[in-house]
């Protein structure tokens, strides 16, 4: 029993003599013998790039091959020819979707290996026939990470505008949020990293101290390449998951290597959305109790809570919140609510009925001086509140 050892050996992975039932059979009788045909498979795929690139070497062993060169099955979850069985298992790794082959009918010979880093899912997948991908579940909630190793894929961005991933590259898509397909060539073989999207809009906001705009998430991302920091993160993640595969799982390593793809792929999002933060401007990283603080004001600003208020609220004392604002907002406590009040009573002026006078909408937001008001609202806004309120009416 021999693999095909022909001169395209991109193709040794994809591409054997027995059908898939005999190598079942020799694995559960002949284990030993499984493991070295499947060592000579993994061996023959290799490109000779591959050779002198350990990143892309790691990669390519990921979930297969273990720290000391051997072959594990660990991390095997199916490998199957048929459609429902892969259906079934593609569910559960990574979510809902409709997979058809393209061109004419075939069956896959599909492989699937899958194993947790923290919350999230580490896999290598493959259908080893050329397939169209759609309507992934935007119930799970879930974004997605692929990284091609062999092969190609033609990652739809819209209907008319496809992003193509070669050997190294990676696409990145929020499926919870947006709508994703993906087309697969046969020799396709993707390492992916499938994340909750709670997990990275927590991680965006404890580091960068605000809630990320929908914006960001809308945004379908090439980026790595052969070289890239990318590849050498996901190096990194093989190798750790190759040498602690269970501390991965569930120990603080795993939440370490999570959170640290966690934050490359919000670099990546932050990086292409237009309008959005710059990198090169590190963030202010306020605490809980700033951000606290400013929900609460932007809550009740109509009521225009005291700073004493604000503080009982969030469990500080005046003296550590106006402390903390000034160091990580740059402004005071009251400076922020005023900002809140003024803001909230210029939206009131564009959205005024006819009858509403300036007098009127000014009292439902405690406002008692008129000119104290006015004179506030010009510095802020450039214009009187009647000028605001004229000039709506009038458009």
């Amino acid at each position: 029993m021999k693999f095909k050892r022909g001169p395209n050996r991109k193709n040794a992975d994809s591409k054997h003599v027995l059908p898939l039932r005999n190598i079942q059979a020799v694995r559960r009788v002949f284990p030993r013998l499984y493991c070295a045909l499947a060592a000579r498979k993994i061996t023959a795929s290799f490109h000779p790039w591959q050779a002198r690139n350990g990143a892309m070497n790691a990669l390519h062993n990921a979930l297969v091959v273990d720290h000391s060169g051997q072959i594990t099955e660990k991390h095997h979850v199916v490998s199957t020819r048929d459609w429902d069985e892969m259906y079934a298992w593609s569910n559960k790794i990574y979510m809902p979707y409709e997979v058809s082959p393209t061109g004419k009918a075939q069956r896959p010979d599909a492989r699937m290996y899958a194993s947790q880093i923290g919350s999230s899912i580490l896999s290598r997948f493959s259908y080893n026939i050329p397939v169209h991908i759609k309507d992934w579940s935007q119930s799970e909630d879930l974004a997605i990470v692929l990284t091609t190793i062999r092969g190609s894929a033609q990652h739809w961005i819209d209907s008319r505008k496809p992003a193509h991933t070669g050997v190294g590259d990676a696409f990145l898509v929020d499926t919870s949020r947006t709508d994703y397909w993906v087309d697969f060539d046969p020799n396709h073989l993707q390492v992916n990293v499938t994340m909750p999207h709670q997990l990275l809009a927590q991680l965006y906001e404890r580091w960068f101290g605000e809630q990320p705009s929908d914006q960001l998430w809308l945004q379908k991302v090439r980026f790595g390449g052969r070289g890239s920091s990318w590849v050498a993160l996901m190096e990194y993640a093989c190798r750790c998951m190759a040498e602690f595969p269970s501390q991965m799982a569930i120990g603080p390593l795993g939440r370490h290597v999570e959170e640290a793809i966690g934050m490359h792929l919000l670099m990546q999002w932050m990086h292409s959305t237009p309008g959005g933060p710059r990198l090169g401007t590190p963030p202010q990283l306020a605490p809980k109790i700033v951000r606290d603080a400013e929900r609460y004001m932007a809550q009740y600003a109509r009521q225009a809570p005291t700073a004493s208020e604000v503080a009982a609220a969030v469990g500080t004392s005046v003296r550590s919140l106006s402390g903390t604002f000034r160091r990580f907002r740059g402004g005071t406590v009251n400076g922020f609510l005023r900002e809140q009040r003024l803001q909230g009573m210029r939206a009131d002026l564009l959205a005024a009925p006819p009858s509403a006078s300036v007098k009127a909408i000014a009292a439902c937001w405690g406002y008692c001086s008129m000119g104290v008001f006015s004179a506030a609202y010009k510095r802020r806004f450039g214009e009187l509140p009647s000028e605001t309120l004229r000039a709506f009416r009038q458009t």
